[in-house]
């Protein structure tokens, strides 16, 4: 069973007490949207415009942020975040989720397991050859940082992903191409403290930072698509 919450265009506020999986549209507004914090369902929330904050707590759920500067936290199980356009905080909380932080400048964060990290948004959202600058944090567990897919390489011409929390025992970076078309340096590139960090390059085109590691190595962290 599922119960459907449908808001307005005003600032709308909803914490789902029951006892189905949640679907809620926030429409226009600042709203905040929660699913049940003390039972598992598997929700679907869509914050569309405005700022909006959407909690999904226990369960594997959908969240989206829409137009704004959006906060997303997915809890529990294997969530699917997706930040939309805007500067948006998002966070996986426990299981293995899937977090993208679509266009603008995002704050995207794993938690805990093991997570797919997306910030880029690019053509996908309609924001064409704008810079973007994301954070990506993995957190716990062996998490995979995107920078590209089978079709495109992400952040070419302006922008890069900082990655602030590299684990070179668990975490890997995806990539499109091979290892012939991309360079590492390692440098101190002012993102952290006085230690060096790798910038990588596609061709002369920074699409990546890793703050204040320079144990990377292609064999070993990257995955080419």
């Amino acid at each position: 069973m599922t119960y459907y919450y449908y808001g307005n265009s005003y600032n709308n506020t909803y914490n789902y007490t029951g006892y189905d999986s949640l679907y809620a549209l926030g429409y226009g507004g600042n709203d905040y949207l929660s699913g049940n914090s003390y039972y598992s369902y598997n929700d679907t929330l869509y914050g569309d415009n405005g700022n909006d904050t959407l909690y999904g707590y226990g369960g594997s759920d959908y969240l989206y942020g829409g137009k704004g500067r959006d906060y997303l936290y997915g809890g529990d199980g294997n969530d699917y975040i997706d930040g939309g356009s805007g500067k948006d905080y998002l966070y996986g909380g426990d299981g293995s989720d899937t977090l993208k932080g679509g266009a603008g400048n995002d704050y995207v964060s794993g938690g805990a397991g093991n997570d797919y990290i997306y910030g880029y948004g690019g053509n996908s959202y309609g924001y064409r050859n704008q810079a973007e600058y994301d954070t990506l944090s993995g957190g716990t567990g062996s998490d995979t940082f995107v920078l590209g897919d089978s079709s495109r390489v992400y952040y070419q011409g302006q922008g890069y992903a900082l990655i602030n929390d590299w684990d070179y025992s668990a975490d890997y970076i995806q990539a499109r191409g091979s290892s012939s078309q991309y360079t590492l340096q390692y440098t101190n590139y002012g993102v952290g403290t006085s230690a060096q960090d790798t910038v990588i390059y596609y061709g002369s085109d920074v699409v990546g930072v890793i703050q204040d590691s320079t144990n990377v190595s292609f064999s070993r962290d990257f995955r080419f698509v």
